[in-house]
Order: structure tokens, then C-alpha cells, then sequence
């Protein structure tokens, strides 16, 4: 089975603690005991990918400790460290006299940086348990399926694997992890004659903000508490686009969404692209919650909003009524 046809469903998500991540030095997860890789290669499959976060050791930069830093998918072939490491890799093995750790791997064929900064505790409470320390350090802990669905909403970028063929620059993919993970469909065939016109205009990029804090929707427990939920986005009108996504909403609800600004673009396909780079922008500042939505505090969402707009365009239009733009 080729691995880009395998569907994040079918994948099994592990977990794993090490000094740092570095797939572009070394494309193999190692083990120190045979007997541990190959208790791993029992439980293991094709295309599982294994989340690395930087592990509470001094040989670790202190900003990357306990943080999620990047996917490894692996294949269940075994492979030796030598084999998979470049020259950096295993000087840095000979200067801190790890020679005979981590000798036993199995290899790794693609491999995903986390864009943005995550608590390793918020993508998977129950593995980081404190009693599974000993595992995530020497072998690896698998994921429930609820944290399995949180570590794949985060924003990716894909970097290339030491031993596997390079990719060019351009051709490296980013977005959401479950997104970069679904394998491609083919529009299905339609038959029949039909006559449509598609008019290119003005779009919008939008930013909506929640009139409750996240936990209104989002739980009242985890780093959201008291912040700000956030949804971007592209439309040719703002304000229907508006109605649409509070149609979910009971009468009753206590919150909404609320249009905070909007930015028009001279054509669709401008708009679409201005997007895509900030949602980027948004995963590499804020915390991802999936898709389109992210959440921070406020003031500092709404000047990220207006300084890329303003990039962009030389002014800003506010939601309708406002009418604040910058100044």
C-alpha cells in the first residue's frame, strides 16, 4: 500500500521524547535494545507516524522542553543508525558519548514540523501521564483517539528525510496535519449538458471573533481558557457568510459569532492566496484549534489581523457599522 493513499483513520499516532528533532540529519526513530524495536515493529504499521516532543534534559534548548516539535511517518523496515544519520548526526552521538544508544531503527520516510508552539500535555494528557515517562523516553506511548484527533488539527510543514530522496523547496507542503495526510480524490463525472456562469470579483478576507471566551464552546479546562476563539476566512460577502456560520446556533445561544473586520481584494484568486498565507501566519502566532480557528488574546489577534492586511492592501475596512480601518 503507497503511504499517501493510507487515511489519517487508519493511521496510529505514538509518541516519543528526545533532545530535539532533526529528520534532515536523522531519518530513522532509534532504539538503544534491539528488544525494544522489536516490540515496537509487533505493535507498529506502515504510515504510523510518531509525535517527537523535546524532552526535559539539559541537552534540550530550553524553549523546546515539553514541547511538540514534528511527525515522523515510518515504515516497518529496521535499519541501523549509521546508515540514516548524516555527519553532524553522529558527531554530535560521538561528542556527548552516546555511541552505543539508539543504534537499532526503524527508518523513517517522511517527516512534518509543528509550526507553532504547543505543551506536549495539551495534544496528549493521558500518554504524558508521569507513570509512562520510562516508555515515551526509551520506546514509544500510542495515542487515544481524542488525542490522536488533536495532535493531527495542529499546522504543519514539511521538511525533508535524511536517507530518503530530497524534495525541492517548493514542492515541500504545509497545512493542517489531517489535511496533508488525506489522501487526494478525483472529482467524481457528472454527465448531461449544463450551461453556468462564474463571475471573478470582489473577496474578503475576514476575521469573526466569538462574543464569549473559548470556553464556551471549547470546555471550561486547557491553555483557552479566558482568551479569545477566532475564525478566518474568504468570502465575496462577509456578512452573509456571517448569518451562515451562526445558523448553528440555537435562537437561545448566549454567544455568536461577530464579523470584527473584513478586507476586500480586487479578485477571488487574490484573496485565496492572501488567505493561505494568513492561516500560516495565524498557526505560527496563535494556538491552532483545527481548520480555521485559533484562539489568543484579542488585542493581539486583532493588531496581527490589521498589520497583514495592511501589508497588503494601504487600508483596512472594519466590519459594517464599524468602520475603524488603521490609521
Amino acid at each position: 500500500m503507497k503511504l499517501d493513499k493510507i487515511t489519517p483513520e487508519d493511521r496510529q499516532v505514538w509518541v516519543r521524547a528526545f533532545y530535539g528533532f532533526n529528520p534532515e540529519e536523522a531519518g530513522y526513530i532509534g532504539f538503544t535494545h534491539e528488544a525494544q524495536r522489536e516490540d515496537m515493529l509487533s505493535k507498529m504499521k506502515d504510515g504510523d507516524l510518531v509525535l517527537i516532543y523535546g524532552a526535559v534534559d539539559s541537552l534540550t534548548d530550553a524553549d523546546l522542553q515539553r514541547q511538540a516539535l514534528g511527525f515522523m511517518e515510518i515504515v516497518l523496515e529496521r535499519c541501523r543508525d549509521v546508515d540514516r544519520q548524516n555527519e553532524e548526526s553522529r558527531k554530535w552521538k560521538l561528542d556527548h558519548g552516546f555511541q552505543d544508544r539508539w543504534t537499532y531503527g526503524i527508518k523513517v520516510v517522511r517527516a512534518w514540523r509543528i509550526s507553532n508552539r504547543v505543551h506536549v500535555k495539551t495534544i496528549a494528557p493521558k500518554a504524558y501521564d508521569q507513570k509512562k515517562r520510562f516508555e515515551r523516553t526509551t520506546k514509544a506511548v500510542l495515542l487515544e483517539p481524542d488525542e490522536k484527533r488533536w495532535a493531527l488539527s495542529h499546522h504543519v510543514r514539511q521538511v525533508n528525510v535524511f536517507g530518503e530522496p530530497a524534495i525541492a523547496a517548493d514542492d515541500l507542503v504545509s497545512g493542517y496535519m489531517n489535511d496533508v495526510l488525506t489522501p487526494s480524490k478525483g472529482i467524481p463525472p457528472s454527465f448531461g449538458q449544463r450551461t453556468s456562469t462564474h463571475e471573478d470579483g470582489e473577496n474578503h478576507l475576514y476575521l469573526m471573533k466569538l462574543s464569549a471566551d473559548a470556553e464556551a464552546l471549547l470546555g471550561k479546562t486547557g491553555p483557552h481558557v479566558g482568551k479569545a476563539l477566532v475564525k478566518v476566512g474568504r468570502s465575496n460577502d462577509p456578512n452573509r457568510r456571517l448569518k451562515e456560520v451562526n445558523g448553528g446556533f440555537p435562537v437561545r445561544a448566549v454567544c455568536r459569532w461577530e464579523l470584527k473586520h473584513n478586507q476586500p481584494f480586487e479578485d477571488g484568486e487574490t484573496a485565496h492566496s492572501h488567505e493561505i498565507e494568513l492561516k500560516e501566519h495565524f498557526a505560527m502566532k496563535f494556538t491552532s484549534q483545527a481548520g480555521e480557528f485559533y484562539t489568543g488574546e484579542w488585542s493581539a489577534i486583532e493588531r496581527a489581523f490589521q498589520t497583514f492586511c495592511f501589508s497588503k492592501m494601504p487600508k483596512i475596512l472594519a466590519a459594517a457599522g464599524k468602520a475603524k480601518g488603521v490609521k
